[in-house]
């Protein structure tokens, strides 16, 4: 009877100790250190994204961000990103167009479903270790199958992704992709002030020098992008001893430009296929700038 009773009393523990588990927002004055890189080819590229600003829009309350990876709608410009959260549903909206749509929901529990990107998925959730105890992290798989593989979301309660945290679905499709493709990695990410997720080699996003802050103050952009025919490489100041190298989704090498002086210089398209590549330009072998590039 005594072991019975102390069963019970641990069922009950569990059951209760799993229904009032503390919610960890997404949106708690949340900074990111991120990687950008194509996994055969390219060393990885830190970014960072600084605290947002509250900013009210119609009835809500969002927290905008400037985002340092250049989307394929926003080109070469660094793009603003509005994000909500619903605290109550444990739910994360960003605003597309101006219609809140779904980014995370962290109520899904096991064998739940959620419709996203085109796809449905299926959840499967555990727990994963972070730097101030565990988090839920839910893993999504996708139903239909994508050139014969699951698409693959990772979900980590209060710091999003293991991807993009405003664009989880970056890498989802790199299953397809022999080289790895091109991917972006949550490195680290801070709530705070204080350093959450990610190893011990993050610094505060205050206090770190990126090369995409480089990139920025010297204004290179690349231009028209998407392009048809060719595109121009434009820079504030002039170039000395500059290459430019242009990856397929695969992290193929298909296209490398060298002895680039000057403030301009022309990519032109040749035989390239239509689709999305990443270009990276360096100068005396350090890369300053890396794009998505868009052919038409």
């Amino acid at each position: 009877m005594k072991a019975k009773l102390l069963l019970a009393t641990a069922l009950l523990l569990a059951f209760f100790g799993t229904a009032t588990a503390q919610y960890h927002p997404f949106l708690n004055n949340s900074s990111w250190i991120v990687n950008d890189w194509v996994s055969c080819c390219m060393p990885p590229e830190v970014h960072t994204i600084q605290e947002g600003t509250a900013t009210v829009i119609g009835d809500y309350t969002y927290t905008m961000f400037n985002d340092p990876f250049p989307t394929q709608d926003s080109g070469a410009v660094i793009p603003t990103v509005y994000l909500r959260e619903d605290g109550a549903a444990k739910k994360v909206y960003k605003r597309v167009d101006g219609v809140d749509t779904l980014l995370y929901d962290f109520s899904l529990e096991n064998g739940d479903t959620v419709s996203q990107y085109g796809f449905t998925f299926t959840a499967t959730v555990d727990q994963i270790a972070v730097n101030d105890g565990v988090r839920k992290r839910i893993t999504l798989r996708s139903v239909e199958l994508y050139h014969g593989e699951q698409l693959k979301q990772i979900w980590i309660e209060g710091v999003g992704t293991t991807a993009h945290p405003f664009y989880p679905e970056r890498n989802m499709y790199a299953v397809a992709s022999s080289g790895g493709g091109y991917q972006i990695r949550t490195r680290c990410s801070f709530q705070n002030g204080e350093h959450v997720f990610g190893n011990a080699n993050c610094v505060p996003t205050s206090t770190l020098a990126t090369q995409s802050q480089t990139a920025v103050v010297k204004q290179i952009v690349l231009a028209p992008n998407p392009f048809a025919t060719e595109m121009t490489i434009s820079s504030e100041t002039a170039l000395q001893n500059a290459s430019f190298k242009l990856y397929d989704a695969q992290g193929r090498l298909v296209q490398q430009l060298e002895n680039i002086n000057g403030k301009t210089a022309t990519i032109k398209r040749e035989n390239l296929n239509s689709g999305w590549y990443v270009g990276q330009l360096f100068e005396n072998g350090k890369p300053i700038k890396t794009a998505k590039v868009i052919i038409q």
